[in-house]
């Protein structure tokens, strides 16, 4: 009886994984780029991606299988993102010293033939939009912030937000329409663009 029960389990226990593995093959590109806008940092978003995932696991029983996988885990992402915080100390990081590193050390370089793509200027005036639409995101309070990121970057629907911020449908559009408010007077007074 022993041998049989153990086997059961060990059977239900495989089939979760491989259930667990195929949510998590479905998610990960989505929870990584959130990550990424949490915390604004490659090496710290594969970190939370990969702690979120490790915490999902273990509390895999508590999941229940006819709500969205994403957004129970995204509950767990930012619950792990505000623990971090709150544990780590607010003066960040140093970069590591590979970023320090000039690409000018004497190597010859190839230049990549043009592909029709957006010109070097085009490319520059997007990261130029880009760094100053991120460091406006920065500036707005956490939870404004995030119901932006999710709405607007990561595509999500009013509906999924409020679940992932345990809310209403009419707070999470009211958190959206005052953040971005907020996001474009922030813009405004830098006199950067005003379009947003």
């Amino acid at each position: 009886m022993c041998v049989l029960e153990s086997s059961v389990i060990e059977e239900r226990a495989q089939a979760d994984f491989q259930k667990f593995h195929e949510m998590m093959t479905d998610t990960k590109r989505r929870a990584y780029t959130l990550a990424l806008q949490l915390t604004r940092n490659p090496a710290d978003a594969e970190d939370l991606v990969q702690e979120t995932y490790v915490k999902a696991w273990r509390g895999f029983e508590s999941y229940m299988p006819g709500r969205p996988f994403l957004n129970w885990l995204l509950r767990i992402m930012q619950r792990a993102y505000l623990d971090s915080r709150r544990r780590d100390n607010p003066i960040r990081k140093a970069e590591s010293l590979n970023s320090m590193i000039s690409p000018s050390d004497g190597e010859v370089q190839e230049l990549p033939i043009s592909d029709g793509g957006p010109s070097p200027d085009e490319e520059i005036l997007h990261q130029e939009f880009r760094t100053h639409l991120y460091s406006a995101l920065d500036e707005l309070p956490e939870v404004y912030r995030t119901a932006i990121v999710m709405c607007d970057l990561e595509e999500m629907s009013y509906s999924e937000i409020a679940d992932v911020q345990k809310t209403t449908i009419g707070t999470v559009r009211s958190r959206i329409h005052r953040g971005r408010r907020l996001l474009r007077e922030i813009i405004q007074k830098r006199g950067g663009i005003a379009q947003l």
